[in-house]
């Protein structure tokens, strides 16, 4: 699992993966922020709308921490690419006032 990957796992939430690479193999878990469907909320300073590689809004104050053994039987979707990341990176500063 690696900063910036979209899962869905067994259990049908989607999450983003937005802990450090090699968090996982060092800890067993990865913090990640859970998923909505696409239009469920509006893209504002604490939330992020993701076009690709799925169609969702991540919104910041939704972070949980996942053991890696959730990730088993979860479905790779693929990454959000740079600039979204760096959005999500703002939307959780701005959340946690950082």
């Amino acid at each position: 699992m690696k900063r910036g990957e979209i899962w869905t796992l067994d259990d049908g939430r989607s999450v983003l993966v937005i802990s450090l690479d090699g968090l996982e193999g060092a800890y067993g878990a990865v913090l990640a922020i859970a998923l909505h469907p696409a239009g469920r909320f509006p893209d504002t300073a604490m939330s992020v709308t993701i076009e690709e590689p799925l169609p969702c809004t991540a919104v910041a104050v939704n972070v949980q921490q996942l053991r890696t053994t959730r990730f088993e039987e979860a479905k790779l979707h693929g990454s959000v690419d740079a600039a979204t990341l760096a959005r999500v990176g703002q939307a959780l500063r701005a959340v946690l006032d950082l």
